[in-house]
């Protein structure tokens, strides 16, 4: 069964008021620049604030038509990586819409220019959310060493946004031998787990994980949005207790 995407692509799809997804092409993954063959899906999360402008979290690669379907909704005003390897494509989004904030990690800073990828942040993603959406989406930070990222919480919709945290890959979606390793590892469809690069490093922060599993289960998602693999719409809830309990 060969990979497929999230169809369709590149188009905003509505999940509760004010907030959507927008699935994108395939990526692979790169060691030492070697690019390896496993496809894997991509998803961006777009909010709109109470100002009517768009935070777009984990923005997939650039398209005019999709562009001008989200400024439609509102103006494009926060672009946010919120680890060291969601990034790749904030620059193209950056200079469509230059005055944008663009927000993320200098962890990612660092990345980025280590590999010429031209992007410039703004600003840097701290513990407490900005006053720039602080009231509408919480935030936390779920360490990890180069994995860690910073976790976002949309009060509104009571939606957990993460990226590489939960990992919740379905057959359809991934070919094989790569879906048997998943599933080995706990990362699968239909409740996903734990991103297998976390584990180690958490182990080395329990205090850090603690502290961050504790703000997640507060938090009470009844959705969680990933960047790679299934929504969580059903279960979310025993979803976090089984991951984060």
């Amino acid at each position: 069964m060969a990979a497929s995407l999230y169809e369709p692509i590149q188009v905003y799809k509505p999940l509760a008021p004010d907030i959507g997804v927008v699935d994108g092409p395939f990526e692979y993954f790169a060691v030492a620049g070697v690019r390896m063959p496993i496809p894997f899906t991509t998803r961006m999360t777009v909010v709109r604030l109470a100002d009517g402008g768009l935070f777009l979290h984990s923005p997939i690669a650039f398209d005019d038509k999709l562009s001008a379907e989200l400024t439609r909704i509102g103006p494009i005003r926060h672009l946010v990586s919120p680890n060291q390897w969601h990034y790749a494509h904030v620059g193209e989004w950056q200079r469509a819409f230059p005055h944008a904030i663009v927000w993320g990690s200098r962890a990612a800073g660092r990345r980025a220019r280590a590999r010429h990828i031209p992007v410039r942040f703004t600003r840097y993603l701290e513990a407490p959310p900005p006053p720039d959406w602080s009231g509408e989406i919480d935030q936390a930070w779920m360490p990890g060493g180069i994995f860690g990222e910073t976790m976002f919480f949309h009060r509104a919709s009571a939606t957990l946004i993460l990226t590489d945290t939960i990992i919740n890959l379905e057959r359809s979606k991934i070919d094989q031998p790569w879906f048997g390793v998943a599933r080995l590892t706990g990362m699968t469809a239909p409740g996903g787990g734990l991103f297998f690069g976390l584990r180690l490093p958490l182990l080395f922060m329990r205090k850090r994980a603690k502290a961050a599993f504790a703000t997640i289960r507060a938090w009470r998602p009844r959705r969680i949005i990933l960047a790679h693999g299934k929504i969580i719409e059903d279960g979310a809830e025993e979803v976090v207790q089984r991951v984060f309990g």
